[in-house]
């Protein structure tokens, strides 16, 4: 038997699955955006509620992660300066600096700081060799072929100062969540940090002050916000590059491609215009901005030619650092083949830029 259904009841039932489509529209522009994807993410689901299609649900890729530093041990020659050698040069500075790295304190200290000590101990070499010339000749000698000695390895405690410090290691280190927003007040104590280290690390350079360079690794060591700023790059990149196929068509879906333009296409277009031309490519603009004014440290981060010939593992790092140098340049090259989906539609729906 046919069921007999009333306008009052079709009104209903239309009234219902309207409220339905409402409700499930609603959930899906409520549903928590994933950590430092806000922009993207709010942007992602007034398109997709646009279209009337689901939204693209987010599946976050792992990053490259930085080498271990067991992957990256250099073979680093062992310079020995006698114990009565040593006694004897208690008149110079070397002779305090050598005791103080032989003390259980001195063998602890690693990366950067002992680099520093390095560069601290090698200068006083030389000065001991100066003083000692003419009191002590043969033992002036020694001195001075040790220093000479060490010169030479300069290059290579140099990178494994580099590898080797927690403190870098913090800071290069792809974070597990991306960073909300780029935030200068944040970034310029980094930045401050960084230009003690890269001082130390220039053997041009004058060497800090040691408290001042134990504040700069301690602040390196403790902020999330390089990390955070890769993981960001990456995430951002990773977002759009998945949201392809919701704008693949966009100029068919919105109407655009027969005659008149739908009040679709109008709604995307200002969705395109206050949501992604404005805070999408804002986040996106300052996060490349921050990473571009890292080009210059990651520079002296650097293996040389000369030191992956004896030491071919440091490819590994060059490699890692090339990675994260390159994370800016891919997350703008998304942008903007994300933008061509956009300006096909402009062009297919005869829309005014800035209209």
């Amino acid at each position: 038997m046919t069921q007999i259904v009333t306008l009052k009841q079709r009104i209903g039932y239309a009234a219902t699955a309207s409220l339905t489509i409402i409700a499930l529209l609603a959930l899906a522009a409520c549903s928590p955006a994933p950590s430092g994807l806000s922009q993207l993410h709010d942007y992602q689901q007034r398109v997709a509620n646009t279209l009337a299609r689901d939204a693209i649900s987010y599946q976050p890729q792992p990053p490259q992660q930085i080498p271990a530093t067991r992957e990256l041990r250099l073979t680093i020659p062992q310079l020995q300066i006698s114990l009565l050698d040593s006694m004897r040069l208690d008149a110079c500075r070397a002779g305090t600096l050598i005791a103080e790295r032989n003390s259980s304190l001195g063998r602890l200290t690693s990366g950067v700081m002992r680099y520093y000590h390095d560069r601290q101990l090698l200068d006083a070499l030389y000065d001991c060799a100066e003083q000692l010339k003419t009191s002590e000749p043969e033992l002036a000698q020694r001195v001075l072929e040790q220093a000479k000695a060490k010169q030479t390895m300069m290059p290579l405690l140099r990178m494994q100062a580099i590898i080797s410090d927690d403190s870098l290691s913090n800071a290069l280190s792809t974070a597990d969540r991306a960073l909300p927003a780029a935030e200068g007040a944040n970034f310029a104590p980094i930045l401050q940090a960084l230009n003690v280290v890269l001082k130390v690390l220039n053997n041009e350079s004058e060497l800090p002050a040691e408290n001042q360079l134990e504040q700069a690794l301690e602040a390196l060591d403790k902020s999330p916000y390089l990390g955070q700023l890769w993981r960001a790059l990456f995430d951002n990149q990773q977002y759009l590059q998945q949201l392809n196929p919701l704008v693949l068509n966009i100029s068919a879906e919105a109407g655009c491609l027969s005659k008149g333009v739908p009040e679709r296409a109008r709604v995307l277009r200002q969705v395109f215009i206050a949501r992604f031309s404005g805070p999408v490519q804002q986040h996106i603009s300052a996060l490349v901005r921050h990473a571009q004014q890292l080009d210059d440290y990651f520079e002296a981060l650097y293996a040389g030619s000369e030191l992956l010939q004896t030491q071919p593992a440091l490819v590994t790092w060059n490699d890692y650092l090339q990675h994260l140098a390159t994370l800016d340049d891919q997350l703008v090259t998304e942008t903007r083949n994300h933008v061509e989906y956009w300006q096909q539609l402009f062009t297919d729906c005869e829309f005014t830029p800035g209209a």
